[in-house]
């Protein structure tokens, strides 16, 4: 898919059919989401792969989400802080290599005509127990995967001037005068 239309027509999808995705395209998404920057080419974030019922179980009640249940494959999305950086104040960067992550995954699989939607709402403990994953590691996000069950109208976006400042804070940027 060319790159504007990707990022002109994705969208948060909340209900997916029962299509099973297919190897291969796991396999590419997760190449290419391999290929995300991160805090100094640490690579540290790490994703597991949920289709357990069982386990997505444990994630639909962890989420409080009604509309997980048609979802059957998840993909958590986590990193352990000492695997990526901090800035000269001090401010840890684990967290913004995981969204970059996440957020380069999400395209790929749309590419791929996967619908996703970023979570960020869910009980993070009753998770990283189900999936083993370990004490220090920090669930970032998750996602679900599948094949969209519809197309979600587009939602009205802010104009340019509401966010794109130039010089200073708040001051309209020339180029959008």
């Amino acid at each position: 898919m060319e790159f504007n239309k990707l990022i002109t027509t994705r969208r948060s999808i909340r209900g997916f059919t029962d299509e099973m995705i297919p190897i291969e395209v796991l396999k590419r998404i997760f190449e290419q989401t391999r290929l995300s920057p991160t805090w100094a080419n640490k690579q540290g974030v790490k994703y597991v792969l949920v289709s357990d019922p069982s386990k997505i179980e444990i994630i639909r009640e962890a989420s409080e989400q009604e509309w997980t249940k048609s979802a059957n494959v998840f993909v958590v999305v986590c990193i352990d802080p000492k695997d990526s950086g901090k800035n000269h104040d001090g401010l840890q960067y684990f967290p913004v290599d995981a969204a970059i992550c996440l957020t380069q995954l999400i395209y790929s699989a749309t590419n791929e005509g996967l619908g996703t939607v970023w979570m960020g709402w869910f009980k993070e403990e009753p998770i990283k127990k189900a999936l083993n994953i370990p004490k220090e590691t920090r669930i970032i996000g998750m996602t679900p995967l599948g094949y969209p069950k519809y197309k979600p109208k587009e939602q009205k976006r802010k104009d340019l001037q509401d966010f794109v400042f130039g010089d200073d804070y708040g001051k309209v940027w020339k180029g959008l005068r």
